[in-house]
C-alpha cells in the first residue's frame, strides 16, 4: 500500500451528503445552514486542520513573543525589556502617554518605530498607527519595516493598499507615515509615534525650526489623534484606545520634550509616563526632576553603571564623553541638555602659551578667514586666524597626541579693497617669517565668494569652505578639542582668547574662523594622513 493510499484509508469517513430542507435549500456545500456550523471546519481530504482556526483559538502573542517571531536575532537587553513592558501596556490599553529619552545608536527606532507599530496593528487590525520623523523619507522607511514585520508574522495586508506610506490590513486598519511639518490632513490614528523630529543640532538649536515643528504638532499631528475618552452613554466617560509615544535623543533644552513638559503646568496636562535612560546612571541627587503630573520609570541601575554594557561598555562611554565634550555628552548621552549661555568654551580650557623662546614646527599651517565687509561699525568684523598642527620636537613621525596651536588672530572692519590688501600683505609677512600657510580658507558664503574671485590666481592654496550649519553648531563641534587640552594659544592670539568664553554673545567672527580651521585640519589633513588621535574630535550630525 502506498503512503498516499494508506493516508486515504485512515482519514475520517466523509460526512453524509447534504439533504434538502423544507425550504429547498441544501445544508451541505457552500450553502450550509448556520445551524450546522461553518462548512470550512471540514478537515478536508487529508484531515489537516485549518491553521487560521488554530491561530484564532489561541491568545494573542505578547510584544516580546511577537519580537522573537518577527526578528529572531533581537537582543533582549535589560533596557529593552523595560521599554517592551511599557509598550505592552500601551497595546493593552493600560498606558496612553509615553516619553522615551535615550542615547544615540541604542536601537530605539527598531523597537518603537518599526516593531511596535506592527505589533499594535497585529493586536488591533481595525485601528491605525501613525509614524512621524524629521523627514518623510525616514518615516516611510520605518513604516516599510513595520509592514515587513507585520507580514512575516503571518498577517495579511489589504490587496488594494499596501504602499509603504499608507498600508492597510484586511480589517481596514493599518499604518500611515509622514515627515514632521509635512502633509498629514484627512487621516486619523489610534497610536501616534514621533521618533526624532529634529535632523540634527542645527534644527534643534534653531528657535524658528522648533516653533515650526511645535505649530505642526498642535495644528496637525495632535488634531488627528483619536480621543482618549468617549461617552459611555450614561454621561460617564470611558477610556478609548488612543496613545502617543515620543522617543528621541535630546539635543536642546527647548526641544519637543522640553515643550511638552512645560505644558504640564497648564490647564490640560497629559500626565506623561517618562522613561529617561542616561548612558551612565546618575546618582540619586543628580537625577532629573519632572512635573508632578508625570510619572517616572525607576532606573534599575547603580550609580555609574552603563545603560547597555553589551553594546557600549563603560570604558567605551568614557571615550565617547572625552570625544564629544561635556556639552554634547550631557545632552545626547545623559539626556540633560542645558542652555549654552556662553558656556560652550570655558575659560579653564584655555591653555597658557608656549614660552616665546621654545621652537615649534608645524605641519601644516592654515589661515582661516571669516569675512564680512561694508565698512560700517555695526557690521560684522572680518576675522583672521592662523593655526597649525604641531610636530614633535624631534624629527620623525607625527606625535600620537596631536595638538593645535593658534599662532595669531585679528579682527578688522574692512571693505572689499581693504580685505584684499590686508590678505596679500599678511601672507607676504608670514612668508618672510617662514610661516607661509599651506591653505587659505575662505567661507563660501556672504562676502567670501567676492574675495575668492579676486584672489584665486594670486594666492596659492585658496580654498572655499562650505558654510554648513550655524556658528554655534561649528563651535560645539570643536569645543572637545579645547576641553581635551589639545589647543594652545600664542600670545598673539589674544583677541580669540577673549572672544571664546563670551561666545555666542558678543563678536563671533574669530570663533567661526577658528572652527573652520580646526575642522578642516581634522577632516582633510589628519584623516588624510591616517593619523589617529585620542580623543578624536567628533563632528556631531545625526
Amino acid at each position: 500500500m502506498s503512503p498516499t493510499t494508506e493516508l486515504l484509508a485512515t482519514r475520517p469517513p466523509c460526512p453524509p451528503k447534504a439533504e434538502l430542507q423544507a425550504d429547498g435549500l441544501p445544508i451541505g456545500g457552500l450553502l450550509h445552514s448556520p445551524h450546522h456550523g461553518d462548512p470550512w471546519r471540514d478537515p478536508g481530504l487529508l484531515g489537516v486542520p485549518d491553521p487560521s482556526l488554530a491561530l484564532a483559538s489561541t491568545a494573542p502573542l505578547s510584544f516580546r513573543e511577537f519580537i522573537a517571531e518577527a526578528y529572531p536575532r533581537y537582543g533582549f537587553h535589560r533596557w529593552a525589556l523595560v521599554l517592551i513592558a511599557l509598550l505592552q501596556a500601551i497595546a493593552d490599553g493600560q498606558l496612553s502617554r509615553l516619553i522615551v529619552t535615550c542615547p544615540p545608536r541604542l536601537g530605539k527606532s527598531l523597537l518603537v518605530s518599526k516593531l511596535f507599530p506592527a505589533y499594535f496593528i497585529y493586536r488591533h487590525p481595525h485601528l491605525f498607527a501613525a509614524i512621524a520623523s524629521y523627514s518623510g523619507e525616514l518615516a516611510y522607511a520605518h513604516s516599510r519595516e513595520a509592514r515587513h514585520f507585520y507580514r512575516v508574522t503571518g498577517n495579511l495586508l489589504s490587496k488594494d493598499s499596501a504602499a509603504v506610506g499608507n498600508w492597510l490590513t484586511t480589517q481596514r486598519g493599518g499604518c500611515i507615515a509622514a515627515g514632521v511639518d509635512g502633509p498629514f490632513t484627512g487621516k486619523g490614528y489610534s497610536l501616534g509615534v514621533i521618533d526624532d523630529p529634529y535632523k540634527g543640532p542645527a534644527d534643534a538649536g534653531s528657535a524658528r525650526v522648533r516653533s515650526r515643528i511645535e505649530d505642526w504638532l498642535k495644528a496637525v499631528w495632535f488634531t488627528r489623534a483619536e480621543p482618549q475618552f468617549t461617552d459611555a452613554g450614561d454621561g460617564a466617560l470611558q477610556h478609548n484606545l488612543s496613545a502617543q509615544v515620543i522617543v528621541l535623543t535630546r539635543w536642546d533644552h527647548e526641544d519637543v520634550i522640553g515643550w511638552l513638559l512645560a505644558q504640564e503646568s497648564g490647564d490640560a496636562p497629559q500626565e506623561w509616563h517618562i522613561l529617561n535612560l542616561p548612558a551612565i546612571a546618575d546618582h540619586p541627587g543628580d537625577r532629573l526632576s519632572f512635573p508632578a503630573t508625570c510619572t517616572v520609570e525607576p532606573d534599575w541601575r547603580a550609580p555609574g553603571e552603563a545603560l547597555c554594557p553589551e553594546r557600549f561598555p563603560l570604558s567605551e562611554l568614557l571615550k565617547i564623553r572625552s570625544r564629544v565634550g561635556s556639552f554634547w555628552w550631557n545632552a545626547l548621552y545623559q539626556q540633560r541638555p542645558s542652555p549654552a549661555q556662553g558656556s560652550i568654551f570655558q575659560r579653564a580650557w584655555i591653555r597658557p602659551p608656549f614660552p616665546r623662546e621654545q621652537p615649534r614646527r608645524f605641519a601644516p599651517l592654515v589661515l582661516s578667514c571669516d569675512l564680512s565687509f561694508k565698512g560700517e561699525e555695526q557690521n560684522d568684523h572680518c576675522g583672521f586666524v592662523l593655526m597649525g598642527l604641531l610636530l614633535p620636537d624631534a624629527a620623525g613621525p607625527l606625535a600620537p597626541q596631536l595638538e593645535l596651536e593658534v599662532i595669531w588672530a585679528a579682527r578688522h572692519h574692512f571693505d572689499l579693497p581693504q580685505t584684499i590688501r590686508f590678505l596679500l600683505s599678511t601672507l607676504a609677512a608670514l612668508d618672510a617669517q617662514g610661516l607661509r600657510p599651506q591653505a587659505v580658507l575662505i567661507e563660501d558664503a556672504a562676502n567670501g565668494p567676492a574675495v575668492q574671485q579676486t584672489l584665486k590666481r594670486k594666492v596659492p592654496g585658496l580654498l572655499p569652505i562650505p558654510a554648513r550649519g550655524s556658528k554655534e553648531s561649528r563651535a560645539h563641534a570643536v569645543a572637545p578639542l579645547l576641553e581635551a587640552g589639545q589647543v594652545r594659544f600664542h600670545h598673539r592670539a589674544a583677541p580669540l582668547v577673549e572672544e571664546l568664553p563670551r561666545f555666542p554673545k558678543g563678536t563671533k567672527d574669530l570663533v567661526d574662523a577658528f572652527g573652520h580651521g580646526a575642522l578642516w585640519l581634522e577632516t582633510r589633513y589628519w584623516r588624510g594622513l591616517g593619523i589617529k588621535r585620542d580623543p578624536l574630535p567628533m563632528l556631531l550630525t545625526r
